[in-house]
C-alpha cells in the first residue's frame, strides 16, 4: 500500500517557481532579482494568524493529508487521475468527487480535509473506504488517547477546552461531551480488570476502607469501597474498587463476594476502620480472617468525645498504647487510661477506648516488622490523599460510577510505585486460614 511518508517528500522537496531575471524585465518588474525568501504563498500564514510557524505547519499537514488521500484512491483504482485502464477486466470504479469537508484534529492542530469518493465499483469488489481517515472520524487516535491521560496527569475535564483550544485550533472537537465520551475507554478497562483472576496470588493481609467523594446530583457524597492486599512476596496489589451505599453490609458483601469469585484466598488479617458494614460482611465470606481495627480512626473517635483542652495529652497517651513493645504493655496502658477517664467522668471516651480493644491490638499476633503496616489503613489513606487532589479539582463528578472509572486509572498508575511490605520474608511465618498456608509458605520461600 502507498506509504504516507511519500507525501512528506513532496513537501520537503517542494520548490516554488520564481520568475527569472529575463522574465522580470519583460514583465516590467521593478527589480530583476528575487528579494522574497517566502515559500509557496499557500504555506504562508495570513496576517490574522497569531503564530505564523504554527500556521505553516498546519497547512503543510493539511497538504500532506490531502495528498495521502489522493494517492490512496489512486492505489485503490489502480490508475492515476485522468488515466484509463488498458483492459476492461482491470476496471475498479470511477472517481466521484469529494466528500464534505471535515475538520481533523491531531498533534499538528486542526485542519480541514475532504475525502475522495469512488463510485461504480464492480459488485464483487469491496467498496472504497479510506484507511487514513475513517467515516465520522474527527481526531487522530493519538489525540483520542491523550484526553483520558490528561485527567490522570492532573487536568480537570472542565479545563480541557481552555487549556487545549489554542493548541488544537478553534475548530477542534473539545466540548465537555466529547471528553466524556472519550472516558468510555476507562469503563472498558475497568470492567476487564474487575473480572480478572486473583488465583495466581496468595494474599496474607488486606486493608479495606470507604472513601467518600462528591458525585451525582445528590447533596450526599458517594461511598467508594476500596480493598488493597499484600501477597506472600510482600507486593501490594489494588484488589477492588466499587461504588457502595453508605458502606452498608450489603455493599461490602458484594465487594468481598466479588473477590472470592475471582479466586482470591482467605487472608490472615483484615484491617479496616470501625464501619459496621464491613465487619458484618467479612465473616459471611471469610469466616476465619482475623480483624484489626484502624488506630487512626479509633483515636479520632476517642478524641471527639473529650474536651478540647484534654485532646493533646490524650493523643499522646493513645499513641503510647499502640506503639507499646508488647501486647501486655499496651493492655496495661489502656486499662490505666480508661480508669483515669472514668474517674473524671469522661465516660464516653473511656467506653470508646474499651470497645473493640482486643481487635485494636490484634496486630501484636503478627511479625513485629509488620506492625507499623497493620495498625492503620494508611496504605489506602495515603494513596487517596493524592487522589482527592484530582477529584477535588473536578468539583463534583457526574456519577459515582464515572468516579470509580477515573479513580481506577489513578490507582493503576500509583500501584506501580508502591513499596513492598517490610521484611517480606517473614510473611511465610503468618498462618493462613485453611489449607492455603502451605502454598503461601512455599511461595514465600521461592521469593
Amino acid at each position: 500500500m502507498w506509504k504516507l511518508e511519500n507525501s512528506v517528500s513532496l513537501l520537503v522537496n517542494y520548490k516554488p517557481s520564481l520568475p527569472s531575471a529575463h522574465q522580470r524585465r519583460q514583465k516590467g518588474y521593478a527589480v530583476t532579482t528575487s528579494y522574497s525568501n517566502h515559500p509557496d504563498p499557500h504555506l504562508v500564514a495570513s496576517a490574522e494568524e497569531v503564530d505564523p510557524l504554527e500556521a505553516i505547519a498546519r497547512r503543510a499537514a493539511q497538504q500532506m493529508i490531502q495528498a495521502a488521500l489522493e494517492r490512496e484512491v489512486e492505489e485503490y483504482l489502480g490508475r492515476h487521475r485522468y488515466e484509463h485502464t488498458a483492459a476492461e477486466a482491470e476496471f475498479r470504479g470511477y472517481r466521484n468527487g469529494m466528500g464534505r469537508e471535515r475538520s481533523i484534529t491531531g498533534g499538528f492542530g486542526t485542519v480541514t480535509v475532504a475525502v475522495p469518493r469512488v463510485c461504480d465499483t464492480p459488485p464483487e469488489q469491496e467498496p472504497f473506504t479510506s484507511q487514513i481517515i475513517r467515516p465520522y472520524q474527527k481526531r487522530s487516535r493519538t489525540v483520542a488517547e491523550l484526553f483520558p491521560k490528561l485527567f490522570v496527569e492532573g487536568l480537570a475535564t472542565r479545563d480541557f477546552e481552555p487549556a487545549l483550544r489554542e493548541l488544537m485550533g478553534a475548530q477542534a472537537a473539545l466540548s465537555p461531551s466529547t471528553i466524556s465520551r472519550l472516558n468510555q475507554k476507562f469503563k472498558a478497562e475497568y470492567e476487564a480488570w474487575r473480572h480478572s483472576s486473583l488465583s495466581e496470588h496468595t494474599f496474607v493481609y488486606i486493608w479495606a476502607d470507604g472513601i467518600h467523594l462528591k458525585a451525582g446530583i445528590s447533596t450526599e457524597n458517594a461511598a467508594i469501597l476500596v480493598v488493597i492486599g499484600v501477597d506472600a512476596a510482600g507486593t501490594k496489589h489494588f484488589l477492588a474498587i466499587e461504588e457502595g451505599y453508605r458502606e452498608s453490609k450489603e455493599s461490602w458483601l458484594e465487594v468481598l463476594r466479588g473477590l472470592h469469585a475471582r479466586g482470591m484466598n482467605q487472608p490472615a488479617l483484615a484491617v479496616a476502620d470501625g464501619a459496621l458494614g464491613f465487619w458484618a460482611a467479612l465473616p459471611q465470606v471469610w469466616s476465619q480472617t482475623k480483624a484489626q481495627r484502624c488506630w487512626f480512626h479509633k483515636a479520632a473517635n476517642i478524641l471527639d468525645k473529650l474536651p478540647q483542652r484534654e485532646r493533646a495529652e490524650a493523643a499522646k497517651r493513645i499513641r503510647a498504647i499502640y506503639l507499646a513493645p508488647s501486647r501486655a504493655e499496651a493492655e496495661r496502658l489502656a486499662r490505666l487510661l480508661i480508669g483515669e477517664w472514668r474517674a473524671v467522668h469522661y465516660q464516653r471516651a473511656a467506653d470508646c477506648l474499651s470497645v473493640d480493644l482486643v481487635a485494636c491490638l490484634q496486630f501484636f499476633d503478627y511479625p513485629q516488622e509488620h506492625w507499623r503496616h497493620l495498625r492503620t489503613t494508611n496504605p489506602i489513606e495515603s494513596v487517596f490523599a493524592s487522589i482527592r487532589l484530582r477529584t477535588d479539582a473536578a468539583k463534583r463528578l457526574r456519577t459515582a460510577r464515572s468516579g470509580v472509572h477515573l479513580i481506577f486509572q489513578l490507582l493503576q498508575r500509583y500501584e506501580k510505585s508502591w513499596l513492598r511490605l517490610s521484611a517480606p520474608e517473614r510473611l511465610r511465618e503468618v498462618a493462613l486460614p485453611g489449607a492455603l498456608q502451605a502454598a503461601a509458605q512455599k511461595l514465600g520461600a521461592a521469593a
